[in-house]
């Protein structure tokens, strides 16, 4: 799977013989092997899909996301019974003790900040704030207790986008940086979903309102490389984000990164990420879990 499949002005889409048809409103039909998605994104609330579609998408694991009539991320469509073992998986989780988790933790804090680290390096910031994030992440400790993930963040947003930068202000930067972080949320619950993972035990975030706790705690480290896209397409952004800049935000999931130093599409070694976790819990080996990094596209 690798293909992102982007749908809008209210299409007709339905699954025949493992090919996904997409009827437009002139009646004309686009054909795409279902094997081939990894992401069909939905952005128009009159666009129709069959029941049938929607589950036999589901089961085969392809990332459906679907839009609200201000064309944000409303909801992913997430199978009940991917994994042979869900409860086995679940008991694990349950089992791990406080002080494993603050390793985890720390490694995931540790791996969010090199990648403010390499966005840094290549938007062309000062050479003393890529340094220093390169010396935050180092000064890490077990369940960030120094909070080091917060200092790092404040020095990265007022040298990325500017002193006056506000997280969370209702401007057209934060807008596009929800938008991607929710498409890079999307992504990561599907693949700790396929790995029987319950998304409500989360490693550090632990909010009892949030049934995605976990996907919070191993989306951190994938933020950066949505400011980064921010950050090189400032001048594009006004006032709200274009159907143009809505799907440059989608496909950042086929971005480049490098994972157990392989280059790789982003969603591929998401699996991976998620797949060494697997392998750190059953070694008792927090190093196991191998977390990707950034790299220049393009």
């Amino acid at each position: 799977m690798f293909r992102t499949v982007y749908v809008t002005a209210g299409e007709c889409v339905t699954v025949v013989d493992n090919w996904l048809i997409i009827k437009n409103n002139q009646g004309v039909e686009n054909k795409i092997p279902v094997d081939d998605i990894y992401t069909l994104f939905l952005d128009n609330i009159h666009t129709k899909i069959s029941v049938y579609a929607l589950q036999y998408l589901s089961v085969r694991g392809i990332n459906l996301i679907c839009c609200d009539d201000k064309y944000r991320p409303a909801c992913s469509v997430i199978p009940f019974a991917k994994h042979y073992r869900p409860y086995g998986v679940m008991k694990k989780q349950f089992a791990l003790t406080k002080e494993y988790r603050d390793l985890i933790w720390q490694r995931i804090v540790k791996a969010k900040i090199m990648n403010q680290h390499y966005a840094a390096a290549l938007a062309g910031l000062n050479d003393k704030v890529v340094e220093r994030l390169r010396q935050l992440a180092e000064e890490v400790l077990p369940g960030d207790i120094g909070n080091r993930e917060a200092i790092a963040a404040k020095m990265f947003f007022r040298n990325l986008y500017g002193c006056g930068f506000v997280r969370f202000s209702e401007d057209v930067i934060n807008y596009a940086m929800n938008y991607g972080y929710t498409i890079m949320r999307s992504a990561v619950i599907r693949s700790l979903v396929a790995y029987g993972y319950n998304c409500v035990l989360g490693v550090h975030h632990v909010n009892e309102n949030n049934a995605f706790n976990l996907a919070d705690d191993f989306m951190e480290p994938f933020r950066p490389i949505v400011d980064l896209w921010v950050s090189e397409h400032n001048d594009e952004l006004v006032d709200e984000l274009s159907r143009h800049n809505r799907i440059n935000l989608v496909n950042l999931l086929n971005a480049e990164v490098n994972w157990n130093n392989k280059t790789m599409k982003l969603h591929n070694a998401l699996d991976k990420y998620i797949a060494s976790f697997t392998t750190a819990i059953d070694s008792a080996d927090v190093n196991k879990l191998v977390i990707p990094s950034i790299i220049k596209n393009g």
